[in-house]
């Protein structure tokens, strides 16, 4: 409105200017005209010439002073009409700013028990989200915190009972995995004769979960397959004896010796003496073969082995004497 009320009044200075400067040239124009033809009859060309400038700037401001002034009667116009909007709406703004207003103290006059009445839903909502998620994520301690508040706040004596059951149905999920992921562990033990780890995971387990029917089954397992490996070496001993297969009957001595009780030892004694002579026995018959046909490094490699494993024996001490040449013919025979 400002910017309008501006320019009218610049509008109307330059008009005032141009007609201020008609009037004194028309005014000046005449008097010389007059002067030269004080008659009235004939004319000066240069006088008549100046007559006719200053009325055609007269009539220049004329024109311009209307065009100004019809410009600024559609100005105002307009901008009368913009005037009417703007002041409409902020009437309807000030209507909604009212009605605002007044649903805010409605608000603010409600009691805390309407308060609690109105987001109750939106608390309820938020809360048995908050159980779900704690149940997913295995947080028993503080589902079970929340579900005491879904019933002590809420009164949701059904609703908790069955989210409840929910928690126990994922707890005793999560426990069986556990313990299965456990069991196949104890499985790989078994099956690679780790019993002594093996029992340790049977005793860690029990004592974890000492009321799972899976886990109590398990009590007295690792001992049970622990003899019948036992027997089963003792049974493959027995007849690698009676097969003169004194190679294996060491080495089932050797697997067995972490088995035996004392007393099952000494009653293998007889057994694992005539093994033992007759592998001795054997090697020393491969060492002489392998020395009658020159085959100096196998006779070294026998002789070594018969001098580790029987240290005390009288072939040992016979190999021993002979090392000394066996490993310059080896060298011979590289050379």
């Amino acid at each position: 409105m400002a910017a309008v009320v501006k320019n009218s009044r610049a509008g109307l200075w330059f008009v005032g200017t141009v007609w201020l400067i008609s009037l004194v040239s028309w005014f000046f124009a005449t008097i010389l005209l007059l002067q030269q033809n004080p008659a009235g009859t004939g004319s000066d060309s240069s006088a008549n010439s100046a007559f006719w400038a200053s009325t055609f700037l007269t009539l220049l401001a004329f024109a311009l002073t209307c065009f100004f002034l019809l410009r600024d009667v559609n100005t105002l116009r307009n901008n009368g009409e913009i005037i009417v909007t703007v002041l409409r709406r902020m009437q309807a703004s000030d209507t909604q700013r009212q009605a605002l207003l007044t649903q805010l103290g409605e608000n603010l006059l409600l009691s805390d028990t309407v308060k609690s009445v109105v987001f109750r839903e939106r608390d309820l909502s938020l809360l048995r989200d908050a159980i779900q998620q704690d149940i997913r994520a295995e947080k028993w301690d503080s589902a079970n915190v929340l579900i005491d508040e879904l019933h002590e706040r809420f009164g949701c004596k059904e609703e908790t009972q069955e989210i409840r059951d929910e928690l126990n149905r994922y707890q005793i999920a999560g426990v069986e995995e556990k313990i299965d992921t456990s069991i196949k562990h104890l499985e790989s033990l078994w099956s690679i004769h780790r019993y002594v780890d093996a029992q340790k995971e049977v005793e860690n387990l029990i004592r974890l979960y000492p009321n799972n029917e899976k886990v109590n089954q398990l009590k007295g397992k690792t001992d049970q397959l622990r003899q019948e490996h036992k027997k089963d070496l003792l049974r493959r001993l027995d007849a690698a004896v009676k097969n003169n297969d004194y190679d294996q009957g060491v080495e089932l001595l050797k697997l067995l010796d972490i088995y035996l009780t004392p007393t099952e030892a000494a009653a293998l004694e007889e057994s694992a003496r005539g093994v033992l002579r007759g592998k001795l026995h054997n090697m020393g018959v491969q060492f002489s073969m392998y020395v009658t046909e020159k085959q100096w490094d196998k006779a070294l490699q026998i002789g070594k082995s018969i001098i580790e494993e029987y240290p005390n024996s009288k072939m040992s001490q016979e190999v021993r004497d002979k090392l000394e040449i066996l490993e310059r013919r080896v060298r011979e025979s590289a050379g």
